[in-house]
């Protein structure tokens, strides 16, 4: 059997590609020797659920995970920031050790903290930083340190952009520098059936540079100097990428993946403001000082004047805030979860969001917070009418309909974490939906570019049809039963994916058929738990 390397672009789009692909030498080869097509991501699509239900084949309704934080506020279940811990023990990788094969993971998101495995661990976003321990085994931290010059997990976002973008891309170019040293690294000196390598840089230069090069963006720059700033970004990892493939073994098959695509983001929709202006949600009277308060409003203040005032004037205000302020306006959820659930009136409130992406709880009496619908019946009507209301609801600087998708939670989530899920689900590309509250209904972002549900997929390599062909129907789910079955890895009953048969040479499945029988499989993955357990000393 061959080995797997999974190339993973967090924001990938297989449109971009196709677009620039006379550019993009690598990815011109898979695509015309090989196989691709759009992977549809989670909802919602953002890293966290996307990244932890691709390594497991799992919808979140499986995994409980909706958002980067558990937005249980309805229940008595709480909230927390999602780790590692909410989802290894049914990962890809926890899968593949018990059958004793090697991994290694290189900037995976939510890999912290990492957790002993049969290989290697680098942690990507989640990570607190690299003062904290963010690898497996704790030594590789020195050792990738000392190779790469300073090895780093993010970028710090620059509040400050407007006047900088020169030095975000170096910054950018440099960090995926790195990340492809580290890759080397790690595929030449450490044995392994399975490596993932996440590049992250797609999705922050998408994010800050798309209006630089779409002429339909409301923010477009004519004749920007970094019009192909998205481009050049795509172009260093075709590269690297490329470099890689080179070194790697012969009997390895490499797949492209992403956590979802990319797209333009025009404005954000303030989804609680929205509810509350249609009387769904009521709060207690506020103090505006607040804290919470106070720092979304700066944060509306900086990203109104990102593309509007004088370049001089943003690095004055970046500059008189103080350091911990500026670390405070840059998290990722813009803002804290409590600022919402603070003042609510759970006395005389129906309906409320929270969360990176708006996702909307409808309370019941029954629930520990709910106080006003008193049966299932008035629960459904108050999501028909949320949802009858969203998908009418019309941008008042373009005129035009919001393309919000939305959807009610059990018409896609199923499994013993549903109950946790948002009760109606909103996605949404040019128009963000946004779970945290301003006066505001509608505001700008230092942000062009966002999210969207078309990411990336291709496969290449000796065990992969050479047809060229552009598939449709691929999942994201679809990833973790389709390194099972090239591994020759029984696929557990409770993964959601398929596996992407049709992506397979003939003399593939041939071969396959000639594997160990699923009970020799089992003897296989007990005998590799006693070997584990000697190793380890407990027998």
């Amino acid at each position: 059997m061959g080995k797997i390397i999974v190339f993973g672009l967090d924001g990938g789009s297989i449109k971009l590609i196709e677009q620039w692909k006379d550019e993009l030498p690598t990815f011109k080869k898979i695509m015309e020797a090989g196989i691709f097509g759009e992977l549809e991501s989670t909802v919602p699509d953002l890293t966290c659920p996307a990244w932890p239900c691709m390594f497991t084949g799992k919808n979140p309704g499986k995994l409980g995970m909706y958002d980067f934080i558990e937005l249980g506020f309805g229940n008595e279940h709480g909230s927390s920031v999602f780790n590692s811990s909410h989802y290894h023990a049914s990962s890809v990788w926890k899968i593949l050790n018990d059958y004793g094969k090697k991994v290694g993971l290189l900037n995976v998101p939510m890999t912290f903290p990492p957790h002993k495995i049969n290989g290697f661990i680098v942690c990507g976003l989640g990570a607190p930083g690299t003062t904290a321990k963010y690898t497996y085994p704790d030594s590789l931290a020195k050792t990738l340190d000392k190779i790469v010059g300073g090895y780093e997990i993010e970028p710090m976002i620059d509040l400050n952009l407007y006047g900088r973008e020169e030095k975000y891309l170096k910054i950018s170019k440099e960090m995926l520098d790195k990340r492809f040293k580290s890759a080397r690294y790690l595929m030449h000196h450490f044995r392994w059936d399975l490596c993932v390598f996440v590049f992250r840089a797609t999705d922050w230069v998408q994010h800050y540079f798309w209006h630089h090069m779409d002429a339909s963006h409301p923010r477009y720059i004519n004749n920007s100097k970094y019009k192909d700033a998205i481009k050049e970004c795509y172009k260093r990892i075709d590269t690297g990428i490329g470099a890689l493939m080179k070194e790697a073994p012969e009997d390895t098959n490499i797949l492209l993946v992403s956590d979802h695509g990319g797209g333009p983001e025009y404005e954000r929709f303030r989804v609680n403001r929205w509810l509350e202006e249609n009387g769904f949600l009521k709060f207690r009277e506020r103090g505006w000082i607040q804290i919470d308060v106070f720092l979304n409003k700066i944060r509306e203040f900086l990203g109104i004047f990102y593309m509007r005032m004088d370049s001089k004037l943003v690095r004055l205000i970046a500059k008189i805030l103080p350091q911990k302020l500026k670390s405070e306006l840059v998290l990722t959820f813009e803002g804290k979860i409590s600022e919402v659930i603070r003042d609510i009136d759970w006395a005389r409130t129906k309906a409320y969001a929270a969360g990176t992406r708006g996702g909307i709880f409808v309370t019941l009496k029954e629930e520990p917070r709910g106080n006003v619908l008193e049966s299932k019946r008035e629960y459904e009507e108050v999501r028909d009418q949320i949802i009858a209301g969203l998908s009418q609801v019309i941008n008042p600087h373009t005129g035009e309909l919001t393309d919000f998708q939305i959807f009610k939670k059990e018409a896609i989530y199923h499994g013993q974490y549903v109950n946790r899920a948002p009760d109606i689900s909103i996605c949404g590309t040019k128009y963000f939906p946004l779970g945290f509250y301003g006066k505001q209904q509608w505001c700008q972002f230092a942000t062009s570019g966002t999210h969207t549900r078309q990411g990336l997929f291709m496969a290449y390599g000796p065990d992969i049809k050479k047809d060229g062909l552009r598939l449709t129907g691929l999942q994201i789910y679809d990833v973790t039963p389709t390194i099972l079955h090239i591994l020759g890895v029984p696929i557990p009953d409770d993964i959601d994916g398929r596996i992407l048969t049709e992506i397979f040479q003939p003399r593939h499945e041939q071969a396959r058929k000639k594997l160990m029988d699923k009970e020799s499989l089992e003897k296989q993955k007990v005998k590799n738990r006693i070997n584990q357990l000697k190793d380890s000393g407990k027998i």
